[in-house]
């Protein structure tokens, strides 16, 4: 299977070969990462996610910059159960377009969206509040978000993820909901994001917070060995099936290095029912989780690709932990006869 050139990939396709250093000052913005980016989709982030499982309710939270279109979009998702597209979340409010003034004039210190959105950077690295207030449709937010792992910076120095811990109070359509959970935070920049069409299998990005002191992410492809039924077609060889991951436990940081993803959608369908993943890092140490869908809604933030956001159970080792599989899929597979189930 071909496909674009890697420098013309998005983040979430580029492997990741080990991690990089990083500094407070990583939690502000990087417009001087932009300087020989020409590229349109030039993209910085900033992502915060949350549940309440026993509610089967899933929330994210982002802000994406375009510094060369000097144009931010941003907002939050907030829903229970299966949706069927974006707009049926109880909490639905996302801007395309803004000026980007509303984010950059405070450096991401303190920011506040045109539609009431806003994160404060209480400690770089550390702490977070991030409210919104809907007082039309009863929606609230109130979080405070608190490290319990150290960012794991990837080895360009352009992205990093974070175990968080979420505290306080989320309110849908009048219903209110005590949050207490784990979720892994992450932050990108300093790289185009092109909206090419791309013939790829879908990729997940998966997380899981089990403890404060044992989380993982992995990235990586439908592969070969983990879908055997596809008998080749729409899934990556496996040596080419992971681009990046890591397992935090006991105090260690580990890259992943090998992984074995088995992930089952019906068929026609684009929601993750179930995943079993196997992981391996650099410190050979196995982690064997085997995932339950509780959630799923889709997000399209750009035409070309379908995105579903998906909040999964985790069991692994007698621990049970919660987290996303965000599922990217492109629209050659989703036309495919493997999808539709014509094979």
């Amino acid at each position: 299977m071909t496909g674009p050139a890697a420098e013309t990939l998005p983040f979430f396709l580029r492997p990741n070969s080990g991690f990089g250093r990083i500094r407070p000052e990583d939690d502000l913005l990087h417009p001087a990462s932009f300087a020989k980016i020409t590229d349109d989709s030039a993209t910085e982030t900033q992502y915060f996610g949350f549940c309440v499982p026993e509610a089967r309710l899933h929330g994210l939270t982002y802000v994406w910059w375009h510094p060369n279109l000097k144009v931010c979009s941003g907002g939050l998702f907030v829903y229970r159960g299966i949706k069927p597209t974006t707009v049926h979340a109880e909490l639905c409010d996302w801007r395309t377009y803004m000026n980007d003034a509303v984010i950059t004039k405070n450096d991401l210190h303190d920011y506040r969206l045109s539609n009431g959105f806003g994160v404060r950077i209480v400690e770089p690295l550390q702490k977070f509040h991030i409210t919104y207030a809907d007082e039309a449709n009863g929606n609230h937010l109130d979080l405070n978000a608190t490290a319990v792992l150290p960012p794991v910076m990837f080895e360009d120095g352009n992205h990093f993820e974070q175990s968080m811990r979420m505290k306080g109070e989320v309110t849908l359509r009048g219903s209110r909901y005590a949050v207490d959970c784990y979720a892994i935070r992450d932050r990108s920049w300093g790289k185009p994001r092109p909206e090419t069409l791309m013939p790829f299998p879908p990729v997940s990005w998966m997380t899981a917070s089990f403890t404060d002191d044992f989380s993982f992410n992995c990235n990586a492809f439908d592969h070969a060995s983990g879908q055997p039924e596809r008998a080749g077609e729409w899934v990556m060889p496996d040596e080419r099936g992971l681009n990046s991951g890591w397992i935090f436990r006991e105090g260690t940081l580990g890259r992943v290095v090998k992984a074995t993803k088995r992930i089952t959608r019906a068929v026609s369908s684009t929601i993750c029912s179930a995943i079993d993943l196997q992981l391996v890092d650099e410190h050979g140490r196995v982690v064997h989780a085997r995932g339950t869908g509780i959630t799923s809604c889709p997000i399209q933030l750009w035409g070309n690709v379908w995105t579903v956001i998906n909040l999964i159970r985790w069991d692994c080792e007698g621990h049970v932990g919660y987290g996303d599989c965000q599922d990217v899929l492109f629209g050659s597979y989703l036309n495919s006869k493997v999808f539709k189930g014509e094979r």
